[in-house]
């Protein structure tokens, strides 16, 4: 019963990118107000990310997996799984335990660690891209059923959420500001720090 909810929940949000980037429904100057934000912070961006958080994949990088069985106890490596290319880690570790490790609202490298964070969780792409991938995507597209699930199967992987250390964030974060509007796509941004990826389940 679940898997059907989460379906019906992606296929609504497919829908509604399809209402607001189909040239049936608005035009480039009201599609233009809808992505402005400073930093991508548009209603646009905040509507994808709280829909997204409902169904989009995780990842950890090889990097971050490693650094975090040294940085937590010898006790608490037991509440961290790694089979094959998947890595299932305990939310107590994440949200109770170790919370410190991975949230923090400072900046750069330098103070983020002065601060206790070593991990980031970086949307890849960023919001903004996605936006902009989705608009490509639709662009001139009719509504038919079959594009819409064709619509559907991409909104579930154009982005994942990737567990990754403050490094490889920041190698991330300044490329992307040099692009100004026209950010990297994940395959890109996973070059660029050169990162291998397990498959990430929080439970």
């Amino acid at each position: 019963m679940k898997k059907n909810i989460n379906e019906e929940w992606i296929k609504d949000t497919a829908l509604l990118f399809y209402q607001i980037f189909s040239p049936y429904y608005t035009d480039e100057k009201f599609n233009k107000k809808l992505v402005t934000g400073g930093g991508g912070n548009s209603t646009l961006c905040s509507t994808w990310t709280q829909l997204s958080d409902k169904f989009l994949s995780y990842r950890i990088s090889k990097r971050a997996y490693h650094l975090l069985l040294n940085l937590i106890s010898d006790e608490d490596r037991s509440a961290i799984v790694k089979i094959n290319n998947d890595v299932t880690i305990s939310k107590k570790i994440i949200y109770d335990k170790y919370h410190k490790l991975f949230f923090n609202n400072a900046k750069g490298v330098v103070n983020r660690k002065k601060n206790g964070k070593y991990f980031h969780f970086d949307h890849n792409p960023s919001n903004k891209k996605v936006l902009t991938l989705l608009k490509s995507k639709i662009k001139g597209q009719k509504g038919t059923k079959k594009f819409l699930n064709e619509l559907t199967e991409y909104v579930k992987k154009v982005q994942t959420i990737d567990l990754i250390t403050v490094e490889e964030d920041e190698v991330r974060t300044n490329a992307d500001s040099k692009l100004k509007d026209n950010k990297m796509n994940a395959l890109e941004r996973d070059k660029l720090i050169k990162a291998e990826f397990y498959k990430l389940h929080i439970i």
